[in-house]
C-alpha cells in the first residue's frame, strides 16, 4: 500500500491509496487504482517525475555514471555477445548508461519523455542519438538496432504491447534486449517494498517478463536477480528477438501464490533479511576497498606505503582546518 500516491496530482483520480494486485489470470503484479495511459504518459511527458534533478556538476554525474550504469551495461554487451553495433535505450534519462556504450565503441541512440533530461543528454553530454518523446504505435527509428536497453523503465509503462510492438520494429532480428526492472520477487531488504510506489504501474519476475516478450517472438537468454549488490531487489534480464510467437501461458504464474508472496512473504524476507543487507552496498564498498589496498601491499609494497601516507597528510590537513 502506497501513503504517498497524493503527491501525483490528478492522474489518480482523488484516490488516497493504492495496492498491488496480482492479475487472476496470469498473475502479473499491477497497481491498483492505476492512473489511464494518457495520464501517466502525459505526466512523465512533461517532466513532473524528475523534478529539479539536472546535476550541475558533469564530472561528478560521470562518476556516479560508471559507479550506477558500468555493471548493466557490461552484463548486457557479454550476454547479447555484442562488441560493436548500435544500441537504442528506452527510458535514456540524462543519458549516462549511453555514455558509457558510446566509449565502449556502440553507436548509441535513445529516447526520453522528459524534455530537460533529453536536452541535458544530447546538448551536455553530445549524445546525437537521443531525442526527446515516447515509445509507443507511432515510434520510429530510420535504422535498427542490435540491442535495445531499458533500465527502471518498464514498471512505468502503462501500455506494454504499444512499447513492444515498437521494439520489434526497432531490434534486428537475432537482437538482444536488455532489461532492468525493480521485483518484490526472491526480495533480500525493503527496498522490495519502496519500488511499490506510485510512480510505478506494475512490478515483475522474470516470468511476468518471459510472457510479455513470448507474444512478440522474444526468448529469454539469462536472468538473475544477484546482478548487483547497489539495488537489492532488481531483476536483470536478457532476451533474443527470434520474431516468432511463443505461447505467454507457460509463463503464466499462480496468481494466489503471487498474491500470497507480496503480502506475506516479502514483508517477512525483508524481516528476516535486514539484518544481513542493510546497508549493503556501502559496507561492500568498504570491503573491496581494503581488498584493493591489502592486493596493493602484495605486489607493490612501495605503492601502499606512498598511498596511506598521502591519505595520512590529506587526513591530518583535515583536523588541523
Amino acid at each position: 500500500m502506497d501513503l504517498h500516491i497524493h503527491k501525483y496530482g490528478t492522474i489518480y483520480d482523488g484516490h488516497a491509496l493504492s495496492q498491488w494486485k496480482a492479475c487472476a489470470r496470469c498473475g502479473f503484479v499491477h497497481q491498483n487504482p492505476r492512473p489511464s495511459t494518457e495520464a501517466l504518459s502525459e505526466f512523465y511527458a512533461k517532466g513532473r517525475y524528475h523534478l529539479a534533478d539536472i546535476p550541475n556538476d558533469v564530472s561528478d554525474y560521470l562518476k556516479f555514471v560508471n559507479w550506477y550504469y558500468a555493471e548493466k551495461v557490461d552484463f548486457a554487451l557479454a550476454k547479447s555477445g555484442l562488441s560493436t553495433g548500435r544500441v537504442f535505450e528506452i527510458g535514456c534519462g540524462l543519458g549516462g548508461a549511453l555514455r558509457l556504450f558510446s566509449e565502449r565503441g556502440c553507436a548509441s541512440l535513445g529516447v526520453e519523455p522528459d524534455p530537460t533530461q533529453a536536452r541535458f543528454a544530447s546538448q551536455v553530454l553530445k549524445l546525437d542519438g537521443v531525442r526527446q518523446g515516447l515509445v509507443d504505435d507511432s515510434f520510429q527509428l530510420d535504422v535498427t538496432v542490435d540491442l535495445v536497453f531499458s533500465n527502471h523503465a518498464f514498471e512505468h509503462l502503462a501500455d506494454l504491447d504499444s512499447v513492444m510492438r515498437a521494439v520489434t520494429r526497432i531490434v534486428k532480428p537475432g537482437g538482444h534486449i536488455f532489461t532492468a526492472v525493480p521485483t518484490y520477487f526472491s526480495n533480500r531488504s525493503r527496498l522490495s517494498k519502496l519500488w511499490m510506489n506510485s510512480g510505478h504501474y506494475s512490478l515483475f519476475t522474470h516470468q511476468s517478463l518471459n510472457q510479455l516478450f513470448a507474444r512478440y517472438g522474444i526468448e529469454e537468454v539469462c536472468h538473475t536477480y544477484r546482478g548487483w549488490y547497489k539495488e537489492i531487489d532488481d531483476l536483470w534480464h536478457v532476451a533474443r528477438f527470434r520474431g516468432s510467437a511463443a505461447d505467454p501461458t507457460v509463463f503464466f504464474e499462480n496468481p494466489r501464490a503471487v498474491q500470497r508472496y507480496v503480502n506475506v512473504f516479502n514483508p517477512l524476507r525483508s524481516i528476516i533479511y535486514a539484518p544481513i543487507y542493510a546497508q549493503y552496498a556501502q559496507r561492500v564498498a568498504f570491503v573491496n576497498k581494503y581488498i584493493g589496498l591489502w592486493n596493493l601491499l602484495r605486489h607493490s609494497p612501495s605503492a601502499f606505503f606512498s598511498k596511506v601516507t598521502k591519505r595520512c597528510l590529506r587526513a591530518l590537513q583535515g583536523l588541523s582546518k
